[in-house]
């Protein structure tokens, strides 16, 4: 009988395995396409059954990055990545806090219509949030590309479902102590905190670094651009794009982003497993 329950342990474990394999390969796979087909030659692009290069032409590399003033444009990026991310450091834990550890009146009907907003489609309010910027001539100014960003319900909810978790004890024994609310948040709250804050870091500055649709539009400047609607210069329908260069400039601009997980890989899996347990 528990040879028989090891087997079954084994081969479950085995399948599980397998079935992450699987899966991790088919998101890899899109990834080495573009880095292979990044070093081609014009048109070989296009050449069925063939992944490795015939010739590695690394010179795709630099020449991309002088089709188009990618140097200003990654300087815009990590500009507006950087202050989307503090301001949501700023914004986000103080209002997850409020909602999971302070009493006030209708705290979770409010909170339920703030959720309810995650359902709402940012492209129904870009219009409006368009126009906003355009009356105050705010558009061509890094605060046009970072405003819809400057918070996140997404992540003060992550962070209220983590501040849940910390027992109320621990609280009402600092309030004894002689600490206060901003107290208890900053030297109590905040340091246990650690992975949720990796996990919202991760998010939103993968979202702002991304974002395309809404820098294009409040950006008519081309010293005002990032680096995601600056792909859009080395594309020309007339003359033909040169996709194995468009491609060398895309893996660069995943550089960024991939260093940025690794480094908090660790802290973003324990944040979400802790959330999770909640």
């Amino acid at each position: 009988m528990i040879a028989d329950s090891k087997k079954r342990t084994t081969i479950s474990s085995s399948l599980r395995m397998l079935f992450l394999v699987l899966i991790a390969f088919t998101i890899a796979v899109p990834y080495i396409w573009m880095i292979l087909s990044s070093f081609r030659e014009g048109q070989d692009i296009f050449v069925k059954g063939s992944w490795i290069p015939d010739t590695w032409r690394w010179q795709n590399y630099p020449e991309a990055m002088e089709m188009a003033p990618f140097g200003r444009f990654f300087i815009n990026s990590i500009i507006t990545s950087l202050l989307t991310v503090m301001a949501q450091l700023i914004t986000c834990p103080m209002a997850a806090f409020a909602f999971a550890k302070l009493n006030f009146r209708s705290k979770n009907i409010l909170f339920t219509i703030f959720l309810c907003t995650m359902m709402v489609p940012s492209e129904s309010t870009i219009i409006a949030n368009y126009l906003t910027m355009a009356s105050f001539h705010l558009t061509n100014t890094y605060f046009a590309i970072i405003a819809p960003s400057l918070t996140s319900m997404f992540a003060i909810f992550l962070l209220r479902q983590f501040f849940m978790t910390i027992p109320d004890a621990l609280i009402d024994a600092a309030r004894i102590d002689g600490a206060g609310t901003f107290q208890i948040f900053t030297r109590i709250l905040l340091p246990l905190a650690g992975s949720a804050i990796a996990t919202i870091v991760i998010f939103g500055f993968v979202g702002s670094w991304n974002a395309y649709l809404w820098p294009t539009l409040v950006t008519s400047d081309t010293e005002m651009r990032t680096v995601q609607t600056g792909l859009r210069y080395m594309v020309d329908p007339d003359l033909g794009s040169e996709w194995p260069k468009i491609l060398a400039a895309s893996t660069v601009i995943i550089l960024p982003v991939m260093a940025l997980f690794v480094s908090l890989q660790k802290y973003f899996v324990q944040g979400i497993t802790k959330v999770g347990l909640k």
